[in-house]
């Protein structure tokens, strides 16, 4: 009976006029998509080479000065564009991809902007996500808000009641067939975009990039499935079709504009943190006090002579400023991290927001690929720190008084630039990405069985003679 019913709404749907121009809309989308990708990729990735060329060639003209001047010029470590990218951009562009350090301290980070004009405001990106949660989320909607409120006007769903057929089995029925014509038309949209990128991409397709297209598809089934309940839900619950479209309609809004376009704003609300200035002025009112105090000759600057005892003065005030620089810095960007975190959690509510979270931790994007970095580089600005005092070591011309901002009283020969660690972006584990996205997908897979079976009840206590 079960498959009765399935097979009925399946071909209702997809004969619809509903479903023709929803298919085409997804063809379209997808296609346009595709192509702006493979065209930006394609500037991002000459634009990261370009900067990858150059960061080379300065840390080797350092590395032929002196060791010393290696370690104290700032570096800037940039995330190279994802090759994954077509399926989501995991909002990079919003969250930190550059990051500032030395050997002595890994500073900031912040986030480049990939336009030449900062007064142009960057749009989302046409993406498999984007097309998931704007526009297969309205869709899901669309499919199912009159699934029982239209039976209900034209008195069908009585009829139907009548015969030996379950409710359970009807609104399982019901609900089952929305589901596979959304994900029918997601897997359309996934082949022409598949295809577009094939032809004119140059991407490679390997395991892991096939992997992530699966997983993709997976957590798509289980967002639309949540989706649906609530159009579902508001089917229910309503005996006219056009409440229930404006019920639907209400909830997609919710999802897609309330909730993520007020994060910043409850943020600021609930979990405030010092404004940069404050910290800023904090930070200098200090470096003063310890300018002020420092023994004199703390800022002599005889180059010429390495043991020149006021450079020892000069490097201890030097490293006093770098260690107040970090207190403040650093407890300023712990905070940044810890408002975003608690921020996620008031979004939570959205299953949008949920989606975005597990296929962002899932392509090794966004928020997890930026603390990946930024804990990796504070590993290896040990590791290079260390080097270098090494290789100082080493120098019986040297003083061995280490300034972290200038060269004046450490070793003045040159590095072989093969000898010294460079950073490199380690792969996220996929372990860790399933470790990250589990609590969110535990979530949406609680918040879709709550509504489902919120709607299945009302559905069981309705009265056909109502």
């Amino acid at each position: 009976m079960l498959k009765t019913i399935f097979i009925r709404e399946i071909q209702q749907n997809v004969s619809s006029l509903r479903f023709q121009i929803s298919l085409f809309i997804v063809i379209i989308t997808f296609a346009i998509g595709t192509v702006s990708y493979i065209i930006s990729y394609k500037d991002n990735i000459k634009n990261f080479e370009k900067y990858e060329k150059e960061n080379i060639k300065r840390i080797r003209e350092d590395a032929k000065e002196s060791a010393s001047i290696l370690a104290v010029n700032n570096r800037m470590f940039m995330h190279r564009p994802k090759s994954n990218g077509f399926i989501s951009d995991c909002k990079d562009k919003y969250f930190p991809n550059q990051y500032n350090y030395s050997a002595y301290y890994v500073r900031d980070f912040q986030i480049g902007k990939g336009s030449v004009n900062p007064f142009i405001k960057d749009s989302n990106e046409i993406n498999w996500v984007f097309i998931v949660t704007v526009i297969l989320s309205f869709l899901s909607l669309l499919f199912s808000f009159d699934l029982i409120s239209g039976e209900k006007e034209t008195r069908t769903l009585a009829l139907c009641l009548s015969n030996s057929i379950s409710r359970g089995t009807l609104f399982f029925g019901k609900y089952l067939s929305v589901i596979t014509v959304i994900m029918l038309e997601t897997i359309i949209g996934v082949i022409i975009s598949l295809i577009i990128l094939l032809i004119f991409g140059d991407i490679q397709f390997t395991n892991i990039i096939i992997i992530d297209i699966l997983g993709f598809l997976v957590f798509t089934l289980i967002f639309v499935a949540c989706v649906t309940a609530f159009g579902l839900l508001t089917s229910v619950i309503t005996k006219k079709s056009n409440i229930s479209l404006l019920y639907s309609l209400a909830i997609w809004l919710i999802f897609i504009v309330i909730i993520p376009n007020t994060s910043i704003f409850w943020a600021n609300k609930l979990f405030k943190i010092e404004h940069v200035e404050a910290v800023i002025n904090k930070k200098d009112k200090e470096a003063d006090e310890i300018n002020r105090n420092a023994p004199e000759g703390s800022w002599s600057s005889n180059s010429g002579n390495l043991f020149h005892p006021e450079h020892e003065l000069r490097a201890k005030n030097q490293t006093n400023l770098l260690n107040n620089e970090k207190k403040y810095m650093d407890a300023y960007n712990n905070s940044r991290l810890r408002q975003l975190e608690s921020t996620r959690l008031f979004t939570l509510f959205s299953p949008v927001c949920l989606f975005n979270y597990i296929t962002e931790a899932y392509l090794g994007g966004g928020y997890l690929r930026f603390k990946k970095n930024w804990n990796g580089l504070h590993v290896y600005q040990k590791q290079f720190l260390g080097f270098f005092k090494n290789f100082d070591a080493k120098d019986n011309k040297s003083p061995h008084w280490y300034n972290p901002y200038e060269n004046y009283s450490t070793t003045r020969k040159f590095v072989d630039i093969s000898e010294v660690p460079v950073y490199k972006e380690k792969q996220i584990l996929f372990g860790e990405r399933l470790q990250y996205l589990s609590n969110y997908l535990i979530i949406m897979i609680i918040y879709t069985g709550v509504i489902f079976f919120l709607g299945f009840a009302v559905f069981v206590k309705y009265d056909v003679r109502g």
